[in-house]
């Protein structure tokens, strides 16, 4: 066990980098990966300022590859220079691939710290909280939880999840019984065709949550340009409408405006107002090179708040994009999925 660094006490928020590394990715969900790419990709993170890491035994082998990478760079990045996110609870595709038993709780936490070669967790989240039952969730999981930050094996404890409305319930329940989240990880709820957190966002502040995370700023890989996996669960009328924007971003590329869909979204997504993290996943350093100077030029343009590119023409592709997706502002698709 470790004691609760003096630098961050258990009562404040740590101080998060904007930009988190989201490594989900790292299991080959969205393409192959090698480890060595999960290597240079978390020491460009690191050495670029972000200083959280995001996984969880849900994503497949990302644990085991992400512990590794920081074992391979603890001489160039001490434990105590980031932040590691994981979850538990969640461990399958379907409701009954979840544990949110006390028991399930002090065991995932056990197994996470070894494939993460750690003493301790910076922030353990309730993963995807709305597949179980929230009585259980509040009466058993989270104190579970807080005991382990009292014991400074956690630091933060927090839950994730997307239905808003779910976070919510969970979030003012606690702040009722006087032991506040903190925090909360919400995805795919603020990017290109959905603006819902920012609604959220005041109701998470008044139940008492420190730290909102916004996640996944293309939408699980909807917005990114390229097809669409096969398993995203929008509606195939908002998958058309993506697909829409994508001919009008190629049509743009042939008329000499050089800006891709996932740019926009990034841009958009990461002028989320009251978001204090955007959480993004990234396999290469490439791509965690794109998700910082998208986050730099985001702070500037404040497209989430009415402003604009400066540039005409991308400002016209940018017009085109939004139209076609405003339609879909307040859709989200079910979760749990009825197949779950």
């Amino acid at each position: 066990m470790v004691s609760v660094s003096a630098a961050d006490p258990p009562d404040r928020p740590l101080p998060l980098s904007k930009v988190a590394l989201g490594c989900g990715v790292f299991s080959g969900a969205y393409g192959p990966v090698e480890q060595s790419d999960v290597l240079a990709t978390v020491r460009k993170a690191l050495s670029s300022g972000i200083n959280m890491v995001d996984t969880s035994p849900y994503y497949g082998n990302s644990e085991d590859r992400l512990g590794q990478a920081l074992k391979d760079l603890a001489d160039e990045f001490p434990r105590s220079s980031y932040y590691i996110c994981t979850k538990l609870g969640r461990y399958g595709y379907r409701k009954t691939d979840f544990d949110y038993s006390a028991k399930r709780v002090y065991d995932s936490i056990n197994e996470s710290m070894r494939r993460l070669n750690t003493s301790y967790l910076d922030i353990v989240l309730c993963h995807d909280v709305e597949f179980v039952d929230t009585l259980q969730v509040v009466n058993e999981t989270l104190p579970s939880l807080f005991e382990l930050k009292r014991a400074g094996v956690v630091r933060r404890v927090g839950v994730s999840g997307y239905p808003l409305e779910t976070l919510l319930e969970i979030a003012q329940i606690q702040h009722k019984r006087g032991r506040p989240l903190d925090i909360c990880l919400s995805y795919c709820n603020f990017n290109l065709h959905c603006q819902l957190l920012e609604e959220y966002v005041p109701k998470l502040r008044a139940a008492g949550v420190a730290t909102i995370i916004s996640a996944s700023p293309l939408s699980m890989g909807l917005l990114n340009q390229d097809v669409t996996p096969e398993w995203h669960p929008a509606k195939a009328e908002l998958k058309a409408a993506v697909a829409q924007c994508s001919a009008v971003v190629r049509q743009s590329l042939e008329t000499g405006v050089s800006i891709s869909l996932a740019e926009m979204a990034e841009h958009f997504s990461f002028s989320c107002p009251g978001a204090d993290v955007h959480l993004v996943g990234a396999k290469t350093e490439d791509q965690v090179r794109r998700a910082l100077d998208a986050y730099c030029q985001a702070t500037s343009l404040n497209l989430a708040t009415g402003g604009s590119y400066t540039d005409p023409d991308i400002q016209n592709v940018y017009r085109q994009i939004t139209s076609i997706l405003t339609p879909f502002a307040r859709y989200t698709w079910p979760s749990p999925p009825a197949d779950a």
